[in-house]
């Protein structure tokens, strides 16, 4: 990488099947194209591409229609896109951070569900948009919400993504053995169910299937449309060219008949918001939409405030047949696919470009920090690894 530009951002992803063999190929091959309209070069690479010592970086660069191997120095702005699907993946990118300690983050993380249900909690707007959430600490608390609550209780785990690992456990009456039916999805994101004939078998089946991992548990919500089919509204959050929050765009995404969640990993597609709220709600439908765009633009300050500087923000909300909001999950490493299956062009390129705008305002941000420190004003660039 000799070519010199303004800055230079590293992307840090996970690993796939393909060429290159890189996690979100689609994504990251647009933000290379994209990138020299910002001034900008970017490099795609795994966490076990970096050296101990952090002073270079083997990855892969979009060089005239096709990905190229390349090594190259430490990037000026780091983009964390890696998703941890095992203890081994968190700590390969820790072990990569930690020798990229001197490259600008393009975003901190979000810690889990349930500190993020902490963070919130505290503000009394959005509080009121909280599910009623617990830490699951044994069976004897999960049978005591099982049997206040007729519609069962939601288990997801508090650092789960893609809806992996989730339950939906019900009570079942005395009339049908009093046991409990379970339902929901293995680490592989397969559906399956069980219906357990007492109350202490299908416990201990559920303590045993969360094992060691940490779990929350929360009311069962009712969140289907007339069809019977669950959904929630994605809307994605991001950082523009100035460091401003705006909201890129929203999309219903809807899963099948009878299926746990409207995950699109789990089989779910995605819709347009406004034609699909005015079918379910009527005139109120726009009305909804401007309540989701509030309650969006609410919440990214409150995450930063006690988390650090974000980026991006995906937030699911759920909607029950009354209209009543509830935030389902907030996530700092949101995809874009949503926008593709809706055919809002304006949005996915802005979900695609926007990352590449608010790492330029970094970088001029950072430049002018310096010129007023008195310090160098001096970007590394994407030199050979000898710095020549």
């Amino acid at each position: 990488m000799t070519e010199t530009a303004m800055g230079f951002l590293g992307i840090m992803t996970g690993r796939r099947q393909g060429n290159p063999p890189i996690s979100e190929p689609e994504f990251c091959t647009h933000l290379c194209r994209a990138a020299p309209l910002y001034d900008l070069k970017v490099l795609v690479f795994h966490p076990d591409g970096v050296s101990r010592d952090g002073r270079s970086i083997s990855g892969y660069t979009w060089n005239e229609g096709q990905w190229e191997p390349t090594l190259a120095s430490p990037p000026d702005v780091l983009y964390n896109r890696c998703l941890y699907s095992s203890p081994q993946d968190k700590r390969a990118a820790a072990t990569a951070l930690a020798a990229l300690s001197r490259s600008l983050p393009w975003s901190r993380g979000l810690p889990d569900k349930w500190r993020v249900y902490e963070i919130l909690r505290q503000s009394r707007k959005a509080s009121a948009m909280l599910p009623e959430t617990r830490l699951y600490r044994g069976t004897r608390e999960l049978a005591a919400m099982l049997a206040e609550r007729e519609q069962g209780v939601f288990l997801k785990p508090q650092a789960g993504s893609h809806g992996k690992r989730t339950l939906h456990a019900v009570r079942l009456p005395h009339s049908k053995g009093g046991g409990i039916r379970v339902r929901g999805r293995d680490g592989a994101n397969v559906f399956f169910q069980h219906v357990f004939g007492t109350l202490g078998e299908g416990l201990g089946w559920v303590h045993d299937f969360i094992g060691s991992r940490r779990y929350i548990i929360q009311p069962y919500l009712h969140l289907t449309n007339s069809l019977g089919q669950p959904f929630d509204v994605r809307v994605l959050m991001q950082k523009n060219g100035r460091g401003a929050w705006m909201l890129t765009g929203m999309a219903v995404r809807l899963g099948n008949r009878g299926s746990l969640t409207s995950n699109l990993h789990g089989g779910g597609t995605a819709v347009s918001p406004l034609p699909f709220l005015t079918d379910e709600y009527g005139y109120y439908g726009n009305e909804l939409l401007q309540e989701l765009a509030a309650a969006a633009a609410l919440l990214p300050p409150l995450l930063e405030e006690a988390c650090g500087r974000l980026g991006e923000l995906g937030l699911d909300f759920g909607l029950d047949a009354g209209g009543r909001i509830y935030l389902l999950e907030a996530n700092s490493k949101p995809g874009r696919t949503v926008f593709r299956l809706t055919g809002d062009r304006r949005a996915a390129k802005l979900a695609a470009e926007n990352p590449l705008r608010y790492a330029r305002h970094l970088l001029l941000a950072s430049a002018a920090n310096q010129r007023f420190a008195g310090g160098p004003l001096r970007y590394k660039r994407e030199n050979d690894i000898n710095g020549s």
